[in-house]
Protein backbone atom coordinates (compact mmCIF):
# COMPACT_ATOMS: atom_id res chain seq x y z
CA UNK A 1 0.00 0.00 0.00
CA UNK A 2 1.31 3.42 -0.88
CA UNK A 3 0.49 6.31 1.37
CA UNK A 4 -0.01 10.04 1.15
CA UNK A 5 1.32 10.52 4.68
CA UNK A 6 2.68 8.51 7.57
CA UNK A 7 0.71 6.08 9.71
CA UNK A 8 -1.68 7.45 12.29
CA UNK A 9 -3.54 6.05 15.29
CA UNK A 10 -7.18 6.46 16.29
CA UNK A 11 -9.24 4.93 19.07
CA UNK A 12 -12.38 3.21 17.82
CA UNK A 13 -14.77 1.70 20.36
CA UNK A 14 -11.92 1.54 22.89
CA UNK A 15 -9.55 -0.19 20.47
CA UNK A 16 -6.41 1.38 19.03
CA UNK A 17 -6.48 1.32 15.21
CA UNK A 18 -3.48 2.17 13.07
CA UNK A 19 -4.25 3.66 9.65
CA UNK A 20 -2.92 5.89 6.89
CA UNK A 21 -4.21 8.04 4.06
CA UNK A 22 -4.02 5.97 0.89
CA UNK A 23 -3.07 7.05 -2.60
CA UNK A 24 -5.30 6.22 -5.55
CA UNK A 25 -3.86 4.13 -8.36
CA UNK A 26 -3.81 5.57 -11.86
CA UNK A 27 -7.06 5.09 -13.79
CA UNK A 28 -5.19 2.83 -16.25
CA UNK A 29 -3.88 0.50 -13.52
CA UNK A 30 -4.96 -3.10 -14.31
CA UNK A 31 -6.09 -3.63 -10.69
CA UNK A 32 -9.19 -1.54 -11.50
CA UNK A 33 -10.18 -4.18 -14.07
CA UNK A 34 -9.39 -7.14 -11.82
CA UNK A 35 -12.08 -8.64 -9.56
CA UNK A 36 -11.15 -8.35 -5.89
CA UNK A 37 -10.58 -11.27 -3.54
CA UNK A 38 -13.03 -11.93 -0.67
CA UNK A 39 -11.46 -11.68 2.76
CA UNK A 40 -11.07 -14.98 4.56
CA UNK A 41 -11.47 -13.92 8.18
CA UNK A 42 -9.74 -17.08 9.40
CA UNK A 43 -6.55 -16.37 7.42
CA UNK A 44 -6.34 -12.55 7.40
CA UNK A 45 -5.42 -10.89 10.68
CA UNK A 46 -8.06 -8.66 12.24
CA UNK A 47 -5.52 -5.85 12.56
CA UNK A 48 -4.90 -5.89 8.80
CA UNK A 49 -8.64 -5.79 8.09
CA UNK A 50 -9.17 -2.90 10.53
CA UNK A 51 -6.12 -1.08 9.12
CA UNK A 52 -7.34 -1.37 5.52
CA UNK A 53 -10.95 -0.58 6.39
CA UNK A 54 -10.14 2.49 8.50
CA UNK A 55 -7.56 3.74 5.97
CA UNK A 56 -10.20 3.57 3.21
CA UNK A 57 -12.72 5.41 5.41
CA UNK A 58 -10.31 8.22 6.26
CA UNK A 59 -9.10 8.53 2.66
CA UNK A 60 -12.68 8.71 1.33
CA UNK A 61 -13.57 11.42 3.85
CA UNK A 62 -10.40 13.40 3.10
CA UNK A 63 -11.15 13.33 -0.64
CA UNK A 64 -14.81 14.33 -0.09
CA UNK A 65 -15.89 11.13 -1.82
CA UNK A 66 -19.17 9.30 -1.36
CA UNK A 67 -17.53 5.92 -1.82
CA UNK A 68 -14.18 4.24 -2.32
CA UNK A 69 -13.16 0.65 -3.07
CA UNK A 70 -9.97 -1.09 -2.00
CA UNK A 71 -8.76 -1.76 -5.55
CA UNK A 72 -8.89 1.99 -6.30
CA UNK A 73 -6.02 2.18 -3.78
CA UNK A 74 -4.16 -0.84 -5.13
CA UNK A 75 -5.55 -3.30 -2.55
CA UNK A 76 -6.84 -6.62 -3.88
CA UNK A 77 -9.40 -7.32 -1.14
CA UNK A 78 -13.20 -7.07 -1.39
CA UNK A 79 -13.71 -3.99 0.79
CA UNK A 80 -15.39 -0.71 -0.02
CA UNK A 81 -16.59 2.21 2.05
CA UNK A 82 -19.68 4.40 1.72
CA UNK A 83 -19.52 7.91 3.17
CA UNK A 84 -23.22 8.14 4.15
CA UNK A 85 -23.35 11.85 4.90
CA UNK A 86 -27.07 11.79 5.82
CA UNK A 87 -26.40 9.19 8.55
CA UNK A 88 -23.17 10.92 9.57
CA UNK A 89 -21.46 7.53 9.20
CA UNK A 90 -18.90 5.93 6.96
CA UNK A 91 -19.81 2.28 6.36
CA UNK A 92 -17.12 -0.30 5.68
CA UNK A 93 -18.51 -3.12 3.55
CA UNK A 94 -16.35 -6.24 3.60
CA UNK A 95 -17.26 -9.06 1.18
CA UNK A 96 -20.50 -7.24 0.23
CA UNK A 97 -23.26 -9.11 -1.62
CA UNK A 98 -26.49 -7.61 -2.97
CA UNK A 99 -29.36 -9.77 -1.69
CA UNK A 100 -32.25 -7.75 -3.19
CA UNK A 101 -32.79 -4.68 -5.34
CA UNK A 102 -35.66 -2.68 -6.71
CA UNK A 103 -36.94 -3.00 -10.24
CA UNK A 104 -37.45 0.76 -10.23
CA UNK A 105 -34.46 2.62 -11.62
CA UNK A 106 -33.11 6.08 -10.77
CA UNK A 107 -30.56 8.12 -12.70
CA UNK A 108 -27.73 10.21 -11.32
CA UNK A 109 -24.69 11.88 -12.82
CA UNK A 110 -22.03 9.64 -11.32
CA UNK A 111 -18.49 10.74 -10.65
CA UNK A 112 -15.56 8.66 -9.48
CA UNK A 113 -12.43 9.49 -7.48
CA UNK A 114 -10.43 7.44 -10.01
CA UNK A 115 -11.70 9.57 -12.91
CA UNK A 116 -11.65 13.18 -11.64
CA UNK A 117 -14.08 15.50 -13.43
CA UNK A 118 -15.72 12.73 -15.47
CA UNK A 119 -19.49 12.56 -14.89
CA UNK A 120 -21.70 9.94 -16.52
CA UNK A 121 -25.49 9.68 -16.24
CA UNK A 122 -26.36 6.09 -15.35
CA UNK A 123 -29.55 4.32 -14.30
CA UNK A 124 -29.37 1.94 -11.36
CA UNK A 125 -31.72 0.25 -8.90
CA UNK A 126 -33.46 2.79 -6.62
CA UNK A 127 -32.62 0.68 -3.55
CA UNK A 128 -30.42 -2.30 -2.73
CA UNK A 129 -30.17 -4.62 0.24
CA UNK A 130 -26.65 -5.73 0.99
CA UNK A 131 -25.14 -8.35 3.31
CA UNK A 132 -21.59 -7.56 4.38
CA UNK A 133 -19.16 -7.83 7.25
CA UNK A 134 -18.22 -4.74 9.25
CA UNK A 135 -14.60 -4.01 10.17
CA UNK A 136 -15.03 -5.90 13.46
CA UNK A 137 -16.18 -9.06 11.65
CA UNK A 138 -19.86 -8.61 12.54
CA UNK A 139 -22.32 -9.64 9.81
CA UNK A 140 -24.63 -6.80 8.76
CA UNK A 141 -27.65 -6.48 6.47
CA UNK A 142 -28.51 -2.96 5.35
CA UNK A 143 -30.79 -1.33 2.84
CA UNK A 144 -29.39 1.65 0.91
CA UNK A 145 -31.73 3.98 -0.98
CA UNK A 146 -31.45 6.75 -3.58
CA UNK A 147 -27.98 8.18 -4.11
CA UNK A 148 -26.57 5.78 -1.49
CA UNK A 149 -27.91 2.79 -3.43
CA UNK A 150 -26.20 4.20 -6.51
CA UNK A 151 -22.95 4.60 -4.54
CA UNK A 152 -23.11 1.02 -3.30
CA UNK A 153 -23.72 -0.33 -6.81
CA UNK A 154 -20.87 1.82 -8.18
CA UNK A 155 -18.45 0.51 -5.53
CA UNK A 156 -19.57 -3.11 -5.92
CA UNK A 157 -18.91 -2.76 -9.66
CA UNK A 158 -15.38 -1.62 -8.76
CA UNK A 159 -14.93 -4.70 -6.58
CA UNK A 160 -15.99 -6.84 -9.57
CA UNK A 161 -13.41 -5.12 -11.79
CA UNK A 162 -15.99 -2.97 -13.59
CA UNK A 163 -15.60 0.80 -13.96
CA UNK A 164 -18.58 3.08 -14.60
CA UNK A 165 -16.94 4.04 -17.90
CA UNK A 166 -17.75 0.48 -19.07
CA UNK A 167 -21.49 1.08 -18.63
CA UNK A 168 -22.00 3.76 -21.29
CA UNK A 169 -21.60 3.82 -25.05
CA UNK A 170 -18.27 4.98 -26.52
CA UNK A 171 -20.05 8.08 -27.91
CA UNK A 172 -21.45 9.10 -24.49
CA UNK A 173 -18.05 8.48 -22.89
CA UNK A 174 -16.30 10.61 -25.52
CA UNK A 175 -18.76 13.49 -24.99
CA UNK A 176 -18.29 13.31 -21.22
CA UNK A 177 -14.48 13.23 -21.56
CA UNK A 178 -14.60 16.50 -23.52
CA UNK A 179 -16.13 18.19 -20.45
CA UNK A 180 -13.54 17.00 -17.90
CA UNK A 181 -11.34 20.14 -17.91
CA UNK A 182 -14.39 22.40 -17.60
CA UNK A 183 -15.78 20.24 -14.76
CA UNK A 184 -12.46 20.28 -12.90
CA UNK A 185 -12.36 24.10 -13.15
CA UNK A 186 -15.90 24.28 -11.72
CA UNK A 187 -14.97 21.94 -8.87
CA UNK A 188 -11.81 23.92 -8.10
CA UNK A 189 -13.78 27.20 -8.10
CA UNK A 190 -16.47 25.73 -5.84
CA UNK A 191 -13.95 24.39 -3.32
CA UNK A 192 -11.41 27.23 -3.31
CA UNK A 193 -13.55 30.18 -4.38
CA UNK A 194 -11.01 31.15 -7.05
Amino acid sequence: MSSMSSKQISFVEGEMVEWEYLKLVDQYDPILRTPTVPIDFENVQGQKIAYTSFSLMKTCERMNGLGLSANQCGIKYSICVINHIEDGKVYSLINPVVTAKSEELVSYNEGCLSFPGLFLKLSRAAWVEVDFFAGNGEKVSKRFEGIWATCVQHELDHLAGICYTDLVSPIKLDIAKRKVKQNLRKIRTATTGS
